[in-house]
């Protein structure tokens, strides 16, 4: 779908300063407001500048990187549209063989803020050297998003108030599109163009494809739109073209199966309410339903929990259980509540709402929003019984999502087929992207390899490369080779060694 760009590719550190959006007719009149507008005319789409960076790679030495942007329309489907710009990061490979294809890393979210953060702390070029050894590496930024010009952000929603997020979408919407951002061109099918395009303007044939949770999104999206551009893929955290929204019954079979080994767990004995874990917050959801529970802050103000209130602490306050880390405290946020003890859920609440919920793009709504969800799935997910343990999970886009017509219909959701051999990572306890996705989604990849995590969270590959460094060698061989003999069916992460609040120890 993408248009080969014509590229010219420069030396710039200043560039990143250009206004981006706009056509070039559009710089040349003052604004009334008291800003400025730049009289040069903003760059062809196809232009890409590249500038080197230095950053601490520890023991006082410094490396190399390439920070880059390439200009892209907003909208491919305007021969008259704007362009905007994509930040991307190369960190060149010595020692890669000649004609390795590089490895093009899609972060998730979407809300992937850039790398200027990571490249501060030396351990980042430690952690990625896993890629750097054997290939270039390309990070490449999200339209719309973080780094990448213009950050489309929005003013923070609230936490939880409906009424509140309906009108910060309209507000963020009516501001971006009153600047002449033609908001249909944040969508994964763009953003899908915009990796094969940065790939041809850096002179890459064939890539490599890494992506995890909305990664693995827009990576299925440049599988099937640019198949040509695509040598293999690894991709985790499964979330394909119809699982934007998550499946309530996907969501608690990975607490069923993490409960299962907490209630077993030698660290836990004693402390498990009769029945398990999932009974027990099942309990306080009954309990909540039949009277609200009132909690008391040290400021002697009361928080209600009703029955909802309850569900949305289903996977936990004190952390979020998407992480091997945050798990770690779930068993006992569950004991606690089950015990009568909202004290610490209340509190945690009340700082989370003060805060104003965080911040979003309207990028991020328009990634999201547009990927959405088929009629049948979501009569699937209104009418899941597991809704009833851990909340309506539909709920923030019925809210956010209807201003800003944002959908690319069926057909993106469509179920695809695809023989670029692949291998999918999936944790077994992720509770962000549930093992039924990577389940549904496998039969599609007909060159492919599915490897389970067990004990595996949201961030499962990380943590199953971490455990066995003899995976990362097979990943590379696969990688390299197109050989998966050597990629396992299944890794088994070490027990979780479960944090005991102070009040729950004997």
């Amino acid at each position: 779908m993408s248009r080969a760009p014509s590229v010219k590719v420069g030396v710039a550190v200043t560039v990143l300063a250009i206004v981006l959006i706009g056509r070039a007719d559009a710089f040349a009149q003052p604004q009334s407001d008291g800003f400025h507008k730049a009289v040069a005319p903003s760059p062809a789409a196809g232009t890409v500048y590249l500038h080197p960076q230095r950053v601490p790679a520890g023991d006082g030495e410094l490396a190399g990187v390439e920070r880059g942007v390439m200009f892209v329309p907003v909208n491919r489907s305007d021969p008259a549209s704007a362009v905007i710009g994509v930040e991307f990061y190369r960190f060149k490979s010595d020692e890669a063989p000649s004609g390795t294809p590089p490895v093009f890393q899609l972060r998730g979210g979407p809300g992937f803020p850039g790398l200027a953060g990571s490249l501060e702390n030396s351990e980042f070029l430690d952690r990625i050297r896993i890629f750097t050894d054997r290939a270039d590496f390309i990070v490449v930024g999200q339209r719309g998003i973080g780094s990448s010009t213009p950050n489309t952000i929005c003013e923070p929603s609230g936490f939880g108030d409906v009424d509140a997020m309906r009108r910060a979408s309209a507000k963020c919407r009516d501001y971006w599109k009153g600047t002449g951002l033609d908001l249909r061109g944040f969508s994964a099918v763009e953003a899908a163009a915009d990796v094969a395009d940065i790939a041809r303007a850096l002179g890459y044939e064939k890539i490599f494809v890494w992506g995890g949770s909305f990664g693995s999104h827009w990576g299925m999206t440049v599988l099937r739109f640019h198949p040509e551009i695509v040598q293999r893929a690894i991709l985790n955290a499964m979330e394909g073209p119809d699982h934007t929204y998550d499946s309530p019954t996907g969501v608690l079979n990975s607490l069923k199966r993490m409960a299962a080994a907490a209630d077993q767990a030698p660290d836990l004995e004693g402390l498990i309410p009769e029945g398990g874990l999932i009974a027990a917050l099942e309990a306080v959801i009954t309990r909540a339903e039949q009277e609200p529970i009132t909690a008391t802050l040290r400021d002697s103000e009361t928080v209600v929990f009703d029955a909802d209130d309850v569900r949305a602490l289903a996977l936990g306050y004190t952390r979020r259980a998407s992480s091997r880390s945050g798990m770690r405290s779930w068993p006992g946020d569950i004991i606690r509540l089950y015990r009568g003890d909202f004290g610490p859920a209340a509190q945690i609440r009340r700082q989370r709402e003060q805060s104003g919920g965080g911040t979003r793009t309207a990028s991020y709504f328009m990634l999201d929003c547009g990927s959405g969800i088929t009629p049948d799935r979501l009569a699937k997910l209104q009418s899941d019984p597991a809704a009833n343990v851990v909340g309506d999970l539909t709920w923030w886009y019925e809210t956010s999502c209807p201003p800003w017509n944002a959908d690319l219909g069926d057909e993106f959701r469509a179920d695809f087929t695809t023989d670029i051999p692949t291998v999918i990572v999936h944790g077994t306890w992720d509770t962000s992207t549930p093992l039924e996705n990577a389940l549904e989604l496998a039969p599609m990849f007909t060159n492919s390899k599915l490897v389970l995590v067990k004990g595996g969270s949201h961030g499962a590959l990380g943590e199953a490369l971490e455990h066995d460094p003899s995976f990362g060698d097979a990943l590379w061989t696969f990688l390299l080779t197109g050989d998966m003999s050597d990629v396992p069916d299944e890794i088994e992460l070490p027990p979780i060694k479960w944090t005991v609040p102070p009040s729950l120890r004997r």
